[in-house]
């Protein structure tokens, strides 16, 4: 079997959890496939508000090997500071303005860019990245996806952590093989309850299935 049909059983299993109790988001229980990470550390994330989240960078690359050397975090126009957390080993550095490049084309749009780089030596494949953020969520409620890019070593390679979640087709299973790390932000009415009603229930999942 090749490494990326592999890669691609693996791909099946991860869920996309979209924050309503301050959960993962872009989960895969196993180690075999590389993605990123988010957990709000047990705090939703609220509109217009500031909280604290992780972002986790699991194993190597898809096509690359070795270890991790950087990755790049990007936040749209919509939100907030982002203010990065000290990782010991790795630098980081925010910048205003996001590229991205599709094909031959080259875009930029206003927006936080977060990128880390070590300090010395590769983070082994078999060994997670966590770093702590700070972020101002955008003033609106929705789900909003945060496109992570992971540089690898031995030999140098990127994988880009961008394709949102969608129902499978024929061809193109669900989730996808490089998901989107995504967090849903609520009103502050609809936060987290030992209560919910099932009308409550129903009103986040209607707000958190589309992507803004």
């Amino acid at each position: 079997m090749s490494n990326r049909h592999v890669f691609a059983r693996a791909a099946l299993t991860v869920g996309l959890v979209l924050a309503v109790t301050g959960s993962l988001l872009a989960v895969s229980p196993l180690p075999a496939g590389a993605h990123a990470i988010v957990d709000l550390q047990s705090s939703d994330a609220i509109v217009g508000r500031s909280s604290a989240m992780t972002l986790e960078i699991q194993h190597g690359c898809i096509t690359g090997g070795g270890g991790t050397v950087k990755f790049v975090a990007q936040f749209a126009a919509v939100f907030g500071e982002v203010t990065p957390g000290s990782v010991s080993g790795w630098t980081s550095v925010v910048t205003s303005g996001i590229t991205t490049t599709t094909g031959t084309t080259t875009t930029t749009a206003d927006g936080q860019t977060v990128t880390w780089t070590t300090n010395g030596a590769a983070q082994p494949f078999s060994t997670a990245l966590i770093v702590p953020l700070t972020v101002r969520w955008p003033n609106r409620a929705g789900a909003y996806g945060t496109v992570v890019s992971q540089t690898c070593s031995n030999p140098t390679d990127e994988t880009v952590w961008s394709t949102p979640a969608q129902p499978a087709t024929a061809g193109v299973p669900s989730p996808p093989l490089t998901p989107l790390a995504t967090v849903c932000v609520l009103p502050e009415r609809l936060t987290k309850s030992s209560t919910w009603p099932k009308r409550t229930t129903r009103t986040i999942e209607r707000l958190c299935s589309t992507l803004r």
